[in-house]
């Protein structure tokens, strides 16, 4: 999975102001449910570019600390670049399952679109549990239903289509593993969280146009790239020809673009 990760990790990097304000109102809703504030110490795991993390080092100040963690080495580097300069920031090389700090280390944890692939749910949260100190918070953010999520699932509905098999097949990672709400809850809930709330956020992105949208999402989505890049031109281009007319269906008007509809899910819970 890292290796999948770090693939895409150079993409993501180039790609973090669009992702970045594309989340911008939800990830301020996850910092608020994580309680990040002034002189927090906080962790995103599964950082990617740092894009949470770099929202709450704005939060905590140089009273605080962040730590970026992410077990695909382009991304700690991309997280590392980015922070450049905030001296209250530091990186880990880690995975979500096992996390190299001590017991209550931190305020807050915060998991943006990382936890959907944790190999166990519960034990990722359990894990994070551990390091938060008592009465310390864990937020996550997670895609919410494919099918109001037509600007990332329309691309792997076209690879569907192309192949006549679901994409992601059965059992393989997929981003909306934690689509349904109470799902979500119940895997907080048995990591030993308490007090879980889970809140939907319309969350909408705009671009400026189809094309555009289908040069990026397959840039950024770490199963879909992955895929692409191991088939013959002649089937990209087939797919991609699918991509555009099922996009057209779900395309929103937006001004100087298009936009289509995006919802998140937002999980908090509090260590006893």
């Amino acid at each position: 999975m890292s290796d999948m990760w770090d693939s895409v990790s150079q993409a993501w990097e180039a790609n973090a102001s669009f992702i970045d304000g594309h989340l911008a109102d939800a990830t301020g809703r996850m910092l608020d449910a994580a309680g990040v504030g002034e002189g927090s110490d906080v962790v995103e795991l599964a950082c990617g570019p740092g894009g949470a993390g770099m929202a709450a080092a704005e939060r905590v100040g140089p009273a605080g600390s962040v730590v970026f963690a992410d077990d695909a080495p382009g991304m700690v580097a991309a997280a590392k670049r980015r922070s450049a300069g905030l001296d209250f920031t530091s990186t880990v090389l880690c995975g979500q399952d096992e996390l190299p700090f001590e017991d209550q280390s931190f305020d807050a944890v915060l998991i943006r679109h990382g936890l959907m692939f944790a190999e166990d749910k519960p034990a990722a949260v359990a894990e994070a549990a551990r390091v938060l100190r008592p009465g310390g918070r864990y937020a996550a953010m997670t895609w919410g239903l494919r099918s109001e999520n037509p600007w990332l699932g329309l691309t792997l509905d076209a690879v569907s289509e192309e192949f006549g098999t679901p994409f992601p097949p059965p059992g393989a990672p997929t981003p909306f593993a934690l689509e349904d709400a109470n799902l979500l809850r119940q895997v907080l809930e048995e990591g030993g969280l308490v007090d879980v709330e889970v809140d939907e956020i319309y969350a909408p992105t705009t671009m400026d146009s189809l094309d555009v949208w289908w040069e990026l999402v397959p840039q950024l989505a770490g199963p879909l790239a992955v895929a692409l890049d191991a088939m013959e031109p002649e089937v990209r281009e087939s797919i991609h020809q699918r991509a555009l007319e099922l996009g057209r269906s779900a395309v929103i008007d937006a001004p100087g673009g298009i936009a289509m509809g995006g919802s998140v899910l937002i999980a908090a819970g509090r260590r006893p």
